[in-house]
C-alpha cells in the first residue's frame, strides 16, 4: 500500500496533513459556529482563527477574500431585518417612529456574517486536496463508499455549474447585454431563462455519469479495496490531539465564561 495525499495549494507555508485532521478540524470548527449564538467576539475570534490556519496550510489568500467580500450585504439585510421586526438594544437610526436599525440588528448581522465566513473559510481546506484523497479519507473513517462517492461527485458538479453560468453571462454581454441596467422583473427573467439550459446539461452529465459507473460495474463487490491509502504519521497524530484538545477548551471557554 501506498500512502496517497496529494495538495494542490500553490504557496505553502505548512505541508498539510492527512486528510482525516482536516475532517476533524472543519466538524469541531462548523460545529462551534453554529454553537455560539449571541457572542461576537467569541464567534470573530474563532473566524480569525481559521483563516490563519486556512492561510498557512496554503489555500489562497485572494481567492478566500474574493468569497468573503461579497458576505457584507449579508451583514445589511440580517441587520435592517433584525432591527425591523424584532428591535433590540439602541436605536440607531428611526424614521417616522419606525425603527430602521438598533444596536442588537448589528450584531445579528455581525454573528451571521461571521457564521457564515467561517463556513466557507473551513471549507476551503478542503479544496487543498485532490477527490481522490478526499473519497479514500472519508472511506478509511468509516463512511460507506456510495456516500463518500457521491459526495465528492457533488463538490465537483458545484464549480462546473458555477463556470457555466459565469460563461453564460459573459456570452450575454459580449453580445451588448448589460445585466445592471435591467429591471428586476427582466432580470429575474434573464437568469431564469439561463438556469433552464445549465440545469437540462447537468441532468445530462449525471446520467452519462449514472451510465459510466453502470457500465464499470459499480458496487459489484460488497467489499471494495483501495490500492491507495492513507497513513497517519506521527506529526498528523499530534495535530489531531491537538484539535481534540481545542476543541474542549473552546467548550469550556463557552460554557464556563
Amino acid at each position: 500500500m501506498q500512502k496517497y495525499v496529494k495538495w494542490r495549494g500553490a504557496n505553502l507555508l505548512i505541508k498539510p496533513p492527512d486528510p482525516r485532521v482536516i475532517f476533524a478540524l472543519v466538524i469541531v470548527l462548523s460545529s462551534y459556529a453554529v454553537i455560539i449564538r449571541d457572542n461576537v467576539i467569541f464567534m470573530g475570534s474563532l473566524l480569525l482563527f481559521t483563516l490563519i490556519i486556512a492561510v498557512l496550510l496554503g489555500v489562497s489568500f485572494s481567492m478566500l477574500f474574493g468569497r468573503l467580500k461579497r458576505m457584507w450585504q449579508v451583514l445589511i439585510f440580517v441587520a435592517l431585518l433584525r432591527s425591523i421586526f424584532a428591535p433590540s438594544g439602541n436605536t440607531l437610526i428611526e424614521l417616522f417612529n419606525i425603527t430602521l436599525l438598533t444596536s442588537g440588528g448589528i450584531v445579528a448581522g455581525l454573528l451571521v456574517l461571521f457564521r457564515l465566513s467561517l463556513f466557507i473559510a473551513s471549507a476551503s481546506m478542503l479544496t487543498l486536496y485532490s477527490s481522490r484523497a478526499l473519497i479514500q479519507g472519508m472511506v478509511q473513517i468509516r463512511m460507506p463508499y456510495e456516500l463518500a462517492y457521491m459526495i465528492s461527485v457533488g463538490i465537483r458538479f458545484v464549480p462546473q455549474l458555477a463556470q457555466e453560468l459565469k460563461d453564460s453571462l459573459i456570452a450575454l454581454q459580449l453580445r451588448g447585454v448589460v445585466i445592471e441596467e435591467l429591471k428586476f422583473k427582466k432580470r429575474l427573467f434573464l437568469y431564469s431563462y439561463l438556469l433552464l439550459p445549465i440545469l437540462v446539461l447537468s441532468l445530462q452529465n449525471a446520467k452519462e455519469l449514472a451510465m459510466s459507473m453502470e457500465m464499470r460495474a459499480f458496487r459489484a463487490m460488497d467489499e471494495r479495496t483501495s490500492y491507495y491509502t492513507l497513513i497517519f504519521s506521527h506529526r498528523d497524530f499530534i495535530l489531531f490531539v491537538l484539535i481534540c484538545i481545542m476543541a474542549i477548551a473552546i467548550g469550556l471557554i463557552i460554557f464556563w465564561m
